[in-house]
């Protein structure tokens, strides 16, 4: 069937052209186009530009609706692995020890408050939980710079976050130990994220200063020379 409805579409469009080719050969010019003909066809290729037109229109704006579905599919998994499974893995693990998991919330002062003086002994296990959930929020970071074109969240909302993370102390050792384990794009965002959380203090009663300071870092060379090296993937 696939191969009779191809003949027949090969035959059709030969035809229009043999067709095409014995007109323009036999027929006149000037006596074509006062006869009913070059009406019928005058009429026949406005119509098919209007019915191009449409159909490009049509294609247009399907395209532009399946963009909008996709960027709103991409910004949800974003959210849901750079922002909810980090944070569900700081309330999940069970060895990590509670004053590394508060050092990413310095804006929670009652938490701040609860944790501040302890100092629980390291083990295995949360070494290894610790060393984990760093990997992630790093990971985090690089995943950020790759895909932060294609997401809706925008900037501010992805810096602010980052920079609670930056301040803690237990992260910025964790990395110095793995950050050659990323991007040389990650390792230099990482670096200026740690900059500017050192101008946050601990803790944190003004929670807009870290809306500022991304505003500032949007405005900083430095960001935008690592956002412009991550888009040719210099990396």
């Amino acid at each position: 069937m696939v191969n009779f409805m191809s003949f027949s579409i090969e035959f059709l469009t030969i035809s229009i052209l043999i067709g095409g080719l014995l007109a323009a050969i036999f027929i006149k010019p000037d006596e074509f186009k006062n006869t009913r003909t070059s009406v019928f066809v005058s009429i026949m290729s406005s119509m098919a530009v209007i019915v191009l037109g449409f159909n490009v229109y049509v294609s247009t704006v399907g395209l532009q609706n399946q963009r909008s579905v996709t960027s709103a599919q991409f910004t949800k998994d974003s959210v849901d692995k750079m922002w909810l499974l980090p944070n569900n893995l700081l309330t999940e693990k069970k060895h990590a020890r509670s004053e590394f998991l508060s050092s990413f919330y310095y804006n929670n002062i009652s938490l701040y408050n609860l944790t501040k003086d302890l100092h629980t002994e390291e083990t295995i296990e949360s070494a290894l939980e610790e060393q984990y959930i760093a990997i992630v929020l790093i990971q985090s970071w690089e995943d950020y710079l790759t895909f932060r074109m294609l997401d809706k969240t925008g900037d501010i909302v992805w810096l602010c976050n980052f920079l609670q993370w930056a301040q803690s102390p237990f992260l910025r050792k964790i990395f110095k130990n793995l950050k050659y384990n990323f991007a040389t794009t990650t390792r230099d965002f990482a670096l200026l994220l740690f900059e500017y959380a050192d101008r946050i203090p601990v803790p944190c009663t003004d929670p807009e200063i870290y809306n500022k300071l991304s505003d500032e870092m949007l405005r900083d060379p430095k960001l935008l020379r690592i956002f412009e090296a991550r888009s040719n993937k210099k990396i």
